[in-house]
């Protein structure tokens, strides 16, 4: 799977459209699209951006797969799905605007 495909599909599993991520983001869905495609790229200012709002590691999203040695995205974290109930609760976590999810944290803490 090549960078593009990987970008869909992380947006995909989070329910997000082209525009909402351009939004999380701060770019068009133009610009979504063009990545998705293949016809551009993100810079690399907003790699982390992009790590933080589809809740990926960058080494999956731009290598494909995990680097030798690195956490798994779950284990990064120490985050550990144990029933459907906290899957879907991280699955509502990660559809929230960046904003929405550091005010979330910030009155769960």
């Amino acid at each position: 799977m090549s960078f593009p495909e990987r970008l869909k599909a992380a947006r995909l599993a989070l329910g997000l459209t082209q525009e909402q991520l351009g939004f999380e983001l701060e770019v068009t869905k133009s610009t979504i699209s063009a990545w998705e495609n293949g016809r551009d790229a993100p810079g690399f200012r907003l790699l982390p951006k992009l790590k933080v709002v589809l809740g990926v590691s960058l080494d999956h999203l731009i290598c494909g797969d995990v680097a030798e040695g690195a956490p798994e995205p779950e284990a990064e974290y120490g985050a550990q799905v144990r029933n459907d109930a906290e899957a879907q609760l991280l699955k509502l976590y990660r559809r929230l605007p960046v904003k929405r999810r550091e005010g979330l944290l910030a009155m769960i803490d």
